[in-house]
């Protein structure tokens, strides 16, 4: 039993270090409230409704929400690709 533990243990460490690799190394950058208003020309409504449908993906810090920039990229890259 002993043995296999042991060999979990060295799997799982492994499988954190494949894991790091995926990841990429610089940190994700961040929109606020305003910037996407500003930048996709959106009411404070219609991002409240974007939110409240999990529509896009969010975060509150401090009061505020954020947005992942990657979110809004790939969705315009999509949609030039239509």
């Amino acid at each position: 039993m002993k043995k296999e533990i042991e060999y979990l243990k060295r799997e799982i460490a492994l499988m954190k270090v494949l894991i790091l690799d995926l990841m990429p190394h610089k940190e994700e950058d961040w929109l606020d409230s305003a910037d996407v208003k500003q930048r996709f020309n959106f009411s404070e409504s219609k991002l409240y409704r974007l939110r409240k449908a999990n529509a896009i993906p969010h975060t509150k810090i401090g009061g505020r929400y954020h947005y992942p920039k990657a979110f809004f990229n790939q969705y315009l890259l999509n949609k030039i690709e239509e």
